[in-house]
């Protein structure tokens, strides 16, 4: 469906749908690289911000991971998927080396963030996907429009991304149809609407 042309238009935001991140994730190969994009795709992570994640961030016992934020953005410790968390052990235990950064370049050096741009492109270009949706960016809005399609509320979002700002998350509804048509069904349904 098109806006009306008198409408607002949304913010340009460049985001994979659900069938292009799976398409992404098949092609991945690698234990780092497995490891790295579902990470990164969970918990809405900036390639800068990826930059920042050392080993001692992942508590392996508690299954959680500290996330760094960058831009104002909120750190925080959050719960990793079991999925997620195999893949990282998968990943530390073929390493030799002492860095103490949690992804590491074939050399040994903590990744770049031209790396994450460079695998972006690899990958995305493997698994199909438009060159203009090729942004590693383009995974941390993937992951807030597909947990409102998921019914999410906002303020769960808002949480995920680190956003200081509530507003920062809502323009993430101009995206998403699923949640805000379950809602005006479900609101509309009630006894107290007439």
């Amino acid at each position: 469906m098109k806006p009306r042309p008198d409408a607002t238009p949304a913010p340009e935001l460049t985001f994979l749908t659900q069938d292009e991140v799976r398409q992404l994730f098949a092609v991945i190969t690698g234990t780092r690289d497995r490891a790295l994009f579902p990470l990164a795709y969970h918990h809405s992570l900036r390639a800068s911000e990826m930059l920042l994640l050392q080993r001692q961030d992942i508590h392996a016992r508690q299954g959680r991971i500290y996330i760094p934020r960058v831009k104002g953005s909120i750190s925080k410790t959050y719960p990793l998927q079991l999925e997620d968390l195999r893949r990282l052990r998968a990943s530390l235990q073929v390493r030799e080396d002492d860095s103490p950064a949690l992804f590491i370049s074939n050399s040994g050096m903590p990744l770049e963030q031209r790396s994450y741009w460079d695998l972006m492109q690899t990958y995305g270009k493997r698994a199909g996907i438009a060159k203009a949706k090729r942004r590693f960016h383009a995974l941390r809005h993937a992951i807030a429009v597909h947990l409102l399609d998921a019914g999410a509320d906002v303020a769960f979002v808002q949480d995920r991304l680190g956003h200081a700002n509530i507003q920062n998350a809502v323009v993430y509804m101009r995206y998403t149809t699923v949640t805000r048509d379950a809602q005006t069904r479900q609101l509309f349904a009630s006894h107290r609407v007439v």
